[in-house]
């Protein structure tokens, strides 16, 4: 048997059919041939706008056996390729970070050459589309490398694949993504939400069910007659009554139960609609519209965009989604919590049990005064009961589980209602996703009253409040460092003082009543050396499982997810070396000119 040796294809225009589709010159319907030189080779790629529509095209290299597969893409794009034996493309593109310290990224055209995949070549050609990408991106794929996998190689691969241990990482995935820069045409065009995540430590997918936040359509005749914030908006709204999502969620949780993955259908607990410029779309949300007298409302009396979970009618609307979604087949539902704050303020029902329990009224409290932030907490839980009873009522006892994408401590998730500890304590909960994001009041202003403690000035507060806006709130977003704890009003120091306490605490439920924890990190987007390092953090201080919130956007950033996908390797992270899988080349000549030293580009 002859040596297999490493293959380079650069010249792409070569290999790939039908010709007919390619051209030198810049077509809607053609791939564009473009020649260029790196230090090492010189080649033609092929490169499509995100406004040209040309036809699939596919290479085939009549290799036989197992290989490495390598990828360069001119720097920044994005190419949809797939094996001809997979049922659908997947988005491979550029990384987003610095991942090579010997590159100045700041100037210069190069190259990006990642690892794509492993696999059988045998009887395989690979095709590419350009109908899948991103409306901004452009495809522009440079080279295929195949590398020759040895015995041992193949062994190790496929030993790797068949480890439980590793699989650590909650995945969450929007679905919002597919409608935006897909040209959906069927169903198996969903199956990129589950199927991306080969080959990696995922043990949960989370899908979003996108209808309660998309139900404001409107009808598709009338699109055009819209003026969209954005192109991919348009794309929403033109795809979205195309599929019965009832449907989909079926054919997704099967895909994922046959690939070994557990799912959840996900809901943002606050998914009531979206601000100008985004508003009179599909973000629209008709029941939080038809209903204003169900909406939160300011101890002054001004009313939130919000809705109240104190009203019966909101808790029972969640609670039929979330039933409907479990028709899917799903193992748990999951409530995202982090998303549309507040849930409760002073509506007329949280008045109203105050009074009958402590006989006063409770508009000049601060939101965490013990008594107030108690009723909130009871509701909360009330809520959390009911469903709980549904989905037994619908599905058999605790058939569906249910999960909770928590805010950044257990202090800043009790702090809006959410009290996890008898949430877990009650059997409530089987998971708990902790999510880097905190939310407190913080009144700098002199609106107490005096002579009485931690009484608010409702006058004051009022003039406050118009002249102050957000600073009567602190919503600190995506946290991407530890966030120490801070004085309330009182005086008191609130929240974990080190990562130590805070991962402590989350585990402490673990430990006390079973339920999985698994906390996220963000930013969303790393070096990998970012990555191993955040990771790390969380388990030298006590994590055991991570996730990460919109890891639909992570994994076409190939140079990055090569190192993310393994997170789950919680004792062999440390030593992961991204050198395997991604190597950087300059272009120095590209379209017929020198650009090793100007880069051919004036600005605007």
């Amino acid at each position: 048997m002859s040596e297999r040796k490493e293959l380079l294809f650069s010249y792409l225009d070569q290999v790939f059919e039908p010709k007919s589709s390619l051209s030198p010159d810049s077509l809607a319907d053609k791939w564009r041939i473009i020649p260029y030189e790196t230090e090492n080779w010189s080649g033609n790629l092929l490169a499509a706008t995100s406004e040209c529509n040309p036809e699939d095209i596919s290479f085939n290299p009549n290799l036989t056996g197992w290989y490495k597969i390598y990828v360069g893409l001119l720097h920044p794009g994005v190419i949809s390729m797939k094996l001809s034996s997979d049922p659908a493309f997947f988005a491979n593109g550029t990384s987003r970070t610095v991942n090579n310290p010997e590159f100045n990224y700041a100037r210069g055209v190069f190259l990006e050459e990642t690892l794509w995949r492993c696999a059988d070549m045998t009887g395989e050609s690979i095709i590419l589309s350009n109908r899948k990408i991103h409306e901004q991106h452009q495809s522009r794929i440079t080279n295929i490398r195949f590398v020759p996998m040895t015995e041992e190689e193949i062994a190790e691969y496929l030993a790797e694949e068949a480890r439980t241990d590793t699989k650590r990482i909650y995945a969450t995935d929007d679905m919002h993504d597919r409608f935006y820069f897909t040209n959906l045409e069927c169903l198996e065009d969903w199956a990129p939400v589950v199927l991306k995540y080969r080959h990696s430590d995922v043990e949960w997918i989370s899908m979003e069910e996108i209808r309660l936040f998309a139900s404001g359509q409107i009808p598709v005749a009338d699109v055009n007659n819209f003026a969209f914030p954005r192109k991919g908006d348009k794309n929403v709204q033109a795809q979205i009554a195309k599929f019965d999502f009832d449907e989909v969620l079926r054919y997704l949780v099967d895909l994922g139960h046959d690939n070994g993955y557990k799912m959840s259908v996900s809901l943002r607990m606050g998914a009531w609609g979206i601000g100008f410029p985004f508003d009179q779309f599909y973000f629209d949300n008709d029941f939080a519209k038809n209903h204003p007298e169900y909406r939160c409302v300011d101890r002054n009396g001004d009313a939130f965009f919000a809705l109240s979970y104190a009203y019966p009618e909101v808790q029972q609307y969640l609670i039929d989604y979330l039933v409907n979604a479990a028709k899917s087949g799903c193992d748990a539902v999951t409530l995202i919590s982090h998303r549309g704050i507040p849930y409760l303020s002073f509506e007329e029902p949280v008045v109203k049990r105050f009074y009958e329990k402590y006989g006063e009224y409770p508009y000049d409290l601060p939101i965490d005064e013990p008594r107030l932030h108690g009723i909130h907490c009871e509701i909360m839980t009330e809520f959390a009961r009911n469903l709980r009873k549904a989905l037994d009522d619908n599905y058999g006892k605790n058939k569906v589980a249910i999960h909770l994408r928590s805010l950044y401590s257990v202090f800043d998730t009790d702090y809006i209602g959410i009290n996890v500890e008898e949430w877990a304590k009650e059997g409530l909960l089987d998971a708990i996703i902790c999510y880097p994001q905190r939310y407190y009041e913080n009144y700098a202003g002199d609106i107490w009253q005096e002579g009485k403690d931690y009484r608010i000035d409702i006058d004051k507060y009022t003039d406050y409040v118009i002249h102050n806006g957000r600073n009567t709130n602190t919503h600190t977003g995506d946290i991407h460092e530890f966030c120490p704890a801070y004085t309330n009003y009182r005086g008191e120091l609130c929240g974990p003082a080190t990562q130590a306490e805070r991962i402590g605490q989350w585990m402490a439920l673990e430990k006390e009543y079973g339920v999985k924890i698994y906390i996220d990190f963000m930013g969303r987007h790393h070096d990998n050396e970012g990555y191993k390092q955040r990771v790390l953090d969380l388990y030298n201080n006590g994590a055991e499982r991570i996730s990460m919130w919109d890891t639909y956007g992570r994994v076409p950033c190939t140079a990055m997810w090569n190192i993310a996908s393994k997170c789950g390797h919680k004792d062999e992270l440390a030593a992961m070396d991204a050198k395997e899988s991604y190597r950087v080349y300059w272009i120095r000549r590209l379209a017929g000119f020198d650009v090793s030293r100007y880069d051919p580009f004036w600005g605007g």
